[in-house]
């Protein structure tokens, strides 16, 4: 009997478990997400924790109140906030998986909204103009090196990319369109380009002086490439470590100390520095391919913070009246 057929007549004498309950929907359900490696490992690991926990209750054929039970039984752990909101939505989306397939109803459907601590800004810090500034012109000289270098710090502080966003990036994804440059990303967690971001005239020009001073490379080629003297490395992707550290050597180059400044500051420095020019809140999620302009509204704490003028206006009456 295949593993569907056991879960669509699964009785209260059979106890659900990976073997019974999980294996092939688990791969199933990775197949249906489209996802990186990285990603299948994450989901993987997280639904054989939600089957243990189902075992070691003999839960035979769970409802809502058992996947909140579970829920539950992490915060009982004392499981960070990350992780119970990771198992959580990899619980939602699996259930939803099985109900769409006909496998079993969709029982995390109805599950308790998720009572944890909202942040309210990031515990990273974005650039300000000035240190985005001094950031690109730490970046000095025309060799291939340095106008790598320098084009992949343009588009993270003008596009936000990420840094694996960065590296995934082939020669082919930058192209023009109807008169303007545009990126094809492949976006955290994917395996093909998901989105499109538009590159400024200013940046396409560094990184097609680049790709000129690299010569003749081919669509499928990496667009940015490691320069290791080491022969097997040579020319590869630079990978998303390398970005990371090369942008944070950058920093230290520029002088930027801050601890809570760190490679990924770029990215939030697009963010609020487009929402401070006033671009609509809808845009600077699409350009950040968030899924929900929810997620992108962090940033406007950040923003308000900076320009918010009630505490000086206080202390300019007390003190300076």
């Amino acid at each position: 009997m295949t593993a569907e057929k056991m879960i669509a007549t699964l009785g209260n004498t059979s106890v659900i478990s990976v073997e019974n309950f999980g294996d092939t929907t688990i791969e199933g359900f990775i197949a249906s997400r489209h996802c990186s490696p990285n990603t299948a490992k994450t989901y993987r690991n997280s639904i054989r924790q939600l089957l243990k926990f189902f075992t070691a209750n003999s839960i035979t054929a769970p409802a809502t109140a058992d996947v909140d039970a579970y829920i539950n039984s992490l915060r009982a752990e004392k499981k960070s906030d990350k992780t119970i909101r990771l198992y959580s939505t990899t619980t939602k989306l699996y259930f939803a998986y099985l109900g769409k397939q006909g496998i079993y109803r969709d029982v995390a459907a109805d599950m308790e909204p998720l009572k944890l601590r909202k942040a309210t800004t990031h515990n990273k810090k974005a650039l300000t103009d000035a240190q985005a500034k001094k950031l690109l012109e730490s970046v000095k000289g025309d060799s291939v090196i340095a106008l790598r270098d320098k084009a992949i710090i343009a588009l993270a502080l003008t596009c936000g990319l990420r840094t694996c966003e960065i590296s995934r990036a082939n020669v082919g994804d930058f192209h023009e369109d109807d008169g303007y440059w545009t990126l094809d990303v492949i976006g955290k967690g994917h395996l093909k380009a998901d989105a499109t971001v538009k590159v400024a005239p200013v940046v396409a020009e560094m990184i097609q002086a680049y790709l000129d001073k690299r010569g003749n490379v081919a669509d499928d080629e990496p667009l940015f490439t490691s320069t290791s003297n080491n022969n097997s490395k040579y020319g590869n992707r630079y990978s998303e470590q390398s970005v990371g550290k090369m942008i944070k050597a950058a920093m230290k180059n520029a002088g930027i100390k801050d601890k809570k400044i760190t490679a990924h500051s770029t990215r939030h420095y697009a963010a609020t520095t487009a929402i401070k020019a006033g671009v609509d809140i809808r845009e600077v999620s699409a350009m950040l391919r968030h899924t929900s302009v929810v997620v992108t509204s962090v940033y406007l704490h950040d923003v308000s913070l900076e320009t918010r003028r009630a505490e000086l206006a206080v202390a300019d009456a007390l003190f300076c009246a």
